[in-house]
């Protein structure tokens, strides 16, 4: 695949940033200070890309950008790099954007990048993991081969991905110790105050590309709790909130002083089952819990329509979901029948099912970090204990949960997750399946998602990943209860912000603006 040299325009670039071809010159630089606050949903504990700090430097702050960038259609477009080519089966070779400088001033070149990677693929597994760098080689001032360790389609996709931000090497001290992010971002860091969680960063005058906005300024404050986020909204404290809590929406809607917008994202609501011990490894219990779960309601009542009802296990707008797998709609007799398959009857009056004179009593975990996970929870245990199911619940924080999903301690595991992460068919379903938790295995599954890897014929790839989806929906390893859709609260000075449905969480365009 090689994409021609494009200069980014605002067709190009207005999804993800905003960035506009109207005028070279920031209306930042023609009027006040304004700063654009916005409520982060987590606590900011670092600045660094290579350390947790890569979500919120890029998407958030505007700080750090990427080699490429996912439109909201899921489609890869130059950002730092303006061309690519596969040039053998492990190694693609980038041409970087010439004329970009860091914050700093120094030099955006080829061995400013090979360096930040390299220093991200020594320091983060997760990085490590996901794009299966082996090295990097600089071929002149704005030309890089990125090798792979085995056969790999998609390292222009894997290049938008908020780990791989470029900062420059002077983001470091003489002895490699983390001092700033200097990236080449349309902001640049000004101050991150590690007590409050509050992190501040400024327009760049010498920013490359061209950006029409009065913002000068914009202040990421941590705010971790939902209801903290819709107060600070209420009072006028902040002017962007993501998540905002269900249990606020219709007073927020009704609100003069703020705006709700709500965008379909391709983050999921899914229940990993634990299929390596306990109830949960018979397929005929895994499904009857599915059956007995009504999405249409979980969706239309529980989260109050933000969201949609999955055609498959991704968003549909993903051209390569497969909308045609099974996708267990709701039939709780259909659940009883495949329980009492599995042996569980409710032989004693009851009103639980039992076998071998023990109750089959499902443990839950979720986590509270996502609206609609409580939620959820709830509604299942109605839905299940209506089939003869009982439950027993956690909520607990989201590091938790992962704990104990890998001690194994746990039935059912209510997660999100972006399936766009990364946007390549493989990613979300390695993760789902391959790499999974919770015991899942199913080498066919895992033979024909490694072929995809390693196809660059999209129409093979995407069909192999289909043929993937549905012999895993089959088994029922994972059940995709609700696409997630994403609640903003805006002050309604605010204008010019869009969502891109192939963000982690959100991204603020660079045009985002205040009146």
């Amino acid at each position: 695949m090689k994409t021609g040299n494009k200069r980014i325009t605002a067709m190009a670039l207005a999804a993800f940033m905003g960035i506009s071809a109207m005028s070279v010159t920031s209306l930042a630089s023609e009027s006040e200070e304004k700063n654009l606050r916005i409520a982060y949903g987590y606590t900011i504990t670092s600045v660094d890309p290579a350390n947790g700090g890569d979500t919120m430097l890029k998407e958030i702050a505007g700080v750090c950008e990427t080699l490429t960038y996912a439109n909201s259609d899921f489609s890869i477009q130059p950002m730092l790099a303006t061309e690519w080519e596969q040039v053998d089966d492990c190694t693609w070779q980038f041409k970087l954007r010439e004329g970009v400088t860091f914050h700093d001033g120094t030099a955006f070149n080829a061995e400013a990048v090979k360096w930040c990677l390299d220093r991200a693929n020594e320091l983060n597994s997760s990085f490590a993991g996901y794009t299966d760098i082996a090295s990097i080689e600089v071929v002149d001032d704005y030309t890089i081969n990125i090798k792979t360790n085995q056969p790999n389609t998609e390292v222009p996709q894997t290049m938008c991905y908020v780990g791989t931000s470029i900062i420059a090497p002077t983001s470091v001290d003489e002895d490699g110790n983390f001092v700033s992010p200097i990236g080449t971002g349309y902001f640049k860091a000004t101050d991150f105050d590690e007590v409050s969680g509050t992190f501040t960063c400024e327009a760049y005058d010498g920013y490359w590309g061209e950006v029409e906005t009065s913002v000068t300024k914009r202040t990421v404050l941590s705010m971790p709790e939902s209801s903290a986020r819709s107060l600070a909204l209420q009072n006028g404290e902040v002017d962007i909130v993501a998540d905002i809590p269900f249990s606020d929406l219709e007073m927020l809607e009704n609100s003069e002083n703020v705006n709700v917008t709500k965008f379909n994202t391709a983050r999921t609501y899914y229940y990993e089952f634990n299929c390596s011990s306990g109830a949960m490894t018979d397929a005929n219990v895994r499904k009857a819990v599915a059956y007995a779960l009504n999405k249409e309601e979980i969706v239309d009542d529980v989260l109050m329509g933000v969201g949609e009802v999955p055609e498959g296990i991704m968003m549909s707008e993903m051209p390569w979901t497969n909308t045609e797998v099974e996708t267990y709609d709701y039939n709780p007799d259909k659940a009883a029948e495949l329980l009492k398959e599995a042996g569980y009857e409710d032989t004693d009056g009851d009103g639980f099912v039992d076998k071998d004179g023990e109750n089959l009593t499902l443990h839950i975990i979720s986590y509270p970090g996502r609206p609609g996970c409580p939620l959820i929870v709830q509604a299942t245990q109605g839905y299940l204990a209506a089939i003869g199911v009982d439950t027993n619940v956690e909520i607990i924080d989201w590091a938790a949960m992962e704990e104990q999903k890998a001690a194994g301690d746990f039935d059912m595991a209510l997660n999100s997750s972006s399936a766009a992460y990364i946007p390549t068919p493989e990613y979300y379903m390695n993760m789902a399946y391959v790499n999974s938790a919770t015991g899942y295995q199913n080498e066919e599954v895992n033979a024909l998602i490694a072929e995809s890897y390693a196809t660059s014929d999209l129409e093979t790839k995407y069909d192999l990943c289909k043929q993937a989806q549905a012999l895993a929906q089959d088994d029922c390893g994972l059940y995709t209860v609700a696409l997630y859709g994403a609640v903003f609260g805006l002050n309604p000075s605010v204008t010019n912000f869009e969502y891109n449905a192939a963000a982690h969480d959100f991204i603020v365009p660079y045009a985002t603006d205040l009146k």
